[in-house]
């Protein structure tokens, strides 16, 4: 049985002031790439940032210029999400009808060879990943409609299986209802992920220790309709809220501390912010609806 701590939305913390600038938005030579709910994947060995909207994969430089693109191909499938190892090889999560593959690629995605999963734990029979990570060797696959994590070796050995609904103690009908808006993993491997349903946002340390913040609301610290889910440098929490059109910042105890974004259609506000990630710069990535693409800011204390 795990633990869950609900830990309520206290005052703002002022200690070390964060702010949030905007910088610029993923852009082509032709001005800035209009994806709408585009996911983002770094790949900080190469020091690359790849968003993935329709059917096309586009790559960016550090300066958040397209270098490169990949579109769809039949013998991959539907590329769902990327992940990169550090020989520059992409492993590509694709999807054709139902059934979802993995596929290690070259680093123009061209398929070099098909990673099967081996050693799936019972409970996992129905597993169709939507999200791929790779942190420190592991592969992180997350059904973000079945709220499970499989950690596998890059050869596909599984290693471990977590079900997070169980985590949370939710019936299979709350599972059903819920479902994940963003999952990411913190610097100490602990995961996060959100559960816009029920408005909360959630950290699942390493001894199953489950901690939680969230309240409904249109005020300051109050979620909306929440989605991705990202940690800084100093372990802060950042979560986007696609509703209130803003990006909230929590302290690493989930204590709140400020949002930044706001709707509107000037540079720096956010229109519909989903998925989000945060690189070795504190270089806020944050995905938005209607075209608007992919807003770049920098994090800083002061």
């Amino acid at each position: 049985m795990t633990g869950v701590l609900a830990i309520g939305l206290t005052a703002p913390v002022f200690a070390a002031e964060v702010k949030a600038s905007y910088l610029y938005n993923l852009s082509d030579f032709t001005g800035s790439k209009p994806f709408s709910s585009a996911k983002i994947t770094l790949a900080p060995v190469k020091n690359e940032i790849y968003a993935m909207a329709g059917e096309s994969v586009s790559v960016f430089n550090s300066s958040g210029m397209e270098v490169y693109r990949f579109d769809y191909d039949p013998t991959l499938g539907v590329v769902v999400d990327v992940a990169v190892e550090e020989s520059g090889d992409i492993i590509v999560l694709a999807q054709q009808g139902a059934k979802f593959r993995l596929v290690r690629c070259n680093f123009r995605a061209e398929p070099v060879a098909p990673i099967e999963l081996h050693g799936v734990p019972e409970g996992f029979a129905s597993f169709a990943p939507n999200r791929i990570l790779l942190r420190n060797g592991s592969l992180y696959l997350v059904s973000m409609a079945g709220m499970q994590v499989l950690v596998a070796s890059p050869d596909g050995t599984v290693r471990k299986g977590y079900d997070l609904a169980h985590s949370l103690e939710f019936t299979e009908k709350e599972r059903v209802n819920s479902g994940l808006g963003g999952f990411e993993l913190d610097r100490d491997g602990n995961f996060l992920f959100t559960v816009p349903a029920i408005a909360r946002a959630y950290r699942l340390l390493g001894d199953g220790t489950v901690k939680s913040v969230g309240k409904r609301g249109s005020a300051p610290g109050r979620f909306g309709v929440i989605s991705g889910i990202a940690a800084d440098k100093a372990g802060n929490v950042l979560v986007a809220d696609t509703l209130r059109c803003v990006v909230l910042v929590f302290d690493k105890d989930f204590n709140f501390v400020k949002e930044f974004g706001a709707r509107g259609i000037k540079p720096g506000n956010l229109v519909g912010p989903g998925d989000i990630a945060v690189d070795s710069e504190d270089r806020v990535y944050v995905s938005q609806l209607r075209k608007r693409g992919v807003s770049v800011f920098q994090l800083s204390l002061s």
